[in-house]
C-alpha cells in the first residue's frame, strides 16, 4: 500500500526541450555555448572553450546537453567526470579528505546555459540528469567546485562543503579562480531535500521527466577492464600490461625435509612483480 501511495504522487511533466547524450556533431555547438557562458566573467578561459575539449571524448566522462524542441537550438550542457580511470579534475588542485579515498565520485564540470526565460528550468533539468546518471552509475558521492557566486546554487541545493569549512582552492581547469569544493551523497539526495521541504522536491523527486534521456549512457562498469586470475596471477598481471601470458611451467619433482616427494611449481610471479617495485 505504500508504494501505491507513493507512486498515486508521482506526476508526468513534459519539457520544451530534450536533456541526452551530446552527439559527436554537437559538441562544436557545445563549445561555443560554453565560450559565451563562461566569456561573461572568466574571459581567459573562455578562449579555450571555443573548441571541444579532451575531456568531452574521455571513457568515463559524458557530455549532457539540453536541446530545444522547437528549433534544435542548444541551450545547456553540463559534463560530467568519473574518477574510475582517472582523477577528478579538482584533484589536481586539492587533495580530497581521506574519508572519499577508494569510492566512487562523479564531478560536474563545464555547467552552461544559455541566459533566456528557460534559463532556471533548463539548469534544473540538467541537475536532475546529473543525479540520476550518479545514481544509476552507484556513484558514492557527486562532487562540483563553485566560484563566488555559483557556490551559492550548491548551497541552495544542500550541497557542503568537501572540507567542512568552506576554503576556496584555485582551480586549474578553470583558469585558477579560487573555487569551494561541494558534495552530496546521491543516496542522501531525497531524505534530505524531503526533511528540508525543499522548494525543487517535488521536481527532482515526484514528476517524472521524460524528456530526460539518459538512453545513451555507458555504463562505468563496462569500462573496467576484467583482469582473468583462472591462469595465476603471473598472466593476470601480465594482462594488465597488454604482454604475452607467461609460459606455463612444468613440474618439478623436490625432496622435501620431514616430508613426503610431492609436486612444486617454481614462481613465475616475481618477474612481474619486478615491474611493480618502486626503489
Amino acid at each position: 500500500m505504500p508504494d501505491e501511495a507513493y507512486r498515486s504522487q508521482i506526476l508526468s511533466e513534459r519539457l520544451p526541450f530534450l536533456v541526452k547524450i551530446a552527439t559527436a556533431d554537437e559538441l562544436k555547438a557545445v563549445a561555443r555555448l560554453r565560450a559565451a557562458a563562461y566569456g561573461k566573467h572568466l574571459p581567459t578561459l573562455a578562449t579555450h572553450l571555443l573548441q571541444p575539449e579532451a575531456a568531452d571524448y574521455e571513457l568515463g566522462n559524458e557530455v549532457f546537453v539540453a536541446v530545444s524542441k522547437l528549433d534544435g537550438s542548444m541551450l545547456g550542457t553540463i559534463r560530467t567526470h568519473s574518477n574510475l580511470l582517472k582523477p577528478l579534475p579538482l584533484e589536481a588542485s586539492m587533495d580530497l579528505p581521506e574519508h572519499f579515498r577508494g569510492l566512487r565520485l562523479i564531478e560536474a564540470t563545464r555547467l552552461s546555459v544559455l541566459g533566456n526565460l528557460q534559463a532556471s528550468l533548463v539548469r534544473n533539468a540538467l541537475f536532475k540528469t546529473f543525479f540520476q546518471y550518479c545514481l544509476s552509475q552507484n556513484a558514492a558521492w557527486m562532487l562540483a567546485a563553485g566560484r563566488r557566486p555559483v557556490d551559492r546554487l550548491y548551497d541552495s541545493m544542500l550541497w557542503r562543503d568537501v572540507d567542512g569549512v568552506g576554503k576556496l582552492y584555485p582551480m586549474a581547469h578553470a583558469a585558477g579562480v579560487p573555487h569551494r569544493v561541494m558534495c552530496m551523497a546521491p543516496t542522501e539526495a531525497e531524505p534530505i531535500w524531503r526533511a528540508a521541504d525543499h522548494p525543487l522536491f517535488r521536481f527532482a523527486f515526484q514528476t517524472e521527466h521524460p524528456d530526460l534521456d539518459l538512453s545513451g549512457v555507458r555504463p562505468l562498469d563496462a569500462a573496467l577492464p576484467v583482469i582473468d586470475t583462472s591462469r595465476g596471477i603471473a598472466n593476470a598481471l601480465a594482462q594488465a600490461l597488454g604482454e604475452p601470458p607467461v609460459a606455463p611451467v612444468t613440474p618439478v619433482r623436490l625432496r622435501l625435509t620431514q616430508c613426503s616427494v610431492t609436486d612444486a611449481h617454481p614462481s613465475t610471479d616475481s618477474a612481474l612483480a619486478d615491474k611493480f617495485t618502486v626503489g
